[in-house]
């Protein structure tokens, strides 16, 4: 875990930038690979038991299946997490918590205080 300085920038306003912090959890190449494959075996193991249902087989099978390739991929992609953070809105000046969530390339959040969106990213 690390704190990370973030940026963020509102929805209607893009020349407003507010500065805050972010803990970040980065995860490594085992753990990633786990993931992804934990989400494939789970939904590839879903497919295989919906084969004993019937009608809904013809559904769910491949439904399940290209989840999991889905899923897996999506997975792959997620390298890092944000645990918790703040970071003022540009927008009312008033401060938006950040929760836990995937942070990919950006993030976004919603301003309690004015309802505006508010877009959050490394500097």
């Amino acid at each position: 875990m690390s704190t990370i300085k973030i940026q963020a920038i509102a929805n209607s306003n893009f020349d407003k930038i507010e500065y805050g912090h972010a803990e970040i959890r980065r995860f490594s190449r085992a753990e990633i690979l786990q993931k992804s494959l934990k989400q494939l075996v789970l939904f590839w193991g879903l497919a295989v038991i919906s084969v004993l249902l019937p009608v809904v087989h013809f559904v769910l099978v491949p439904l399940f299946f290209v989840m999991g390739a889905y899923l897996a991929l999506q997975a792959r992609k997620q390298k890092q997490e944000i645990l918790s953070g703040a970071v003022n809105c540009p927008q009312c000046q008033q401060p938006v918590t950040i929760n836990k969530s995937a942070f990919l390339e950006e993030h976004t959040e919603i301003c309690q205080n004015c309802a505006s969106v508010v877009k959050i990213s490394l500097p």
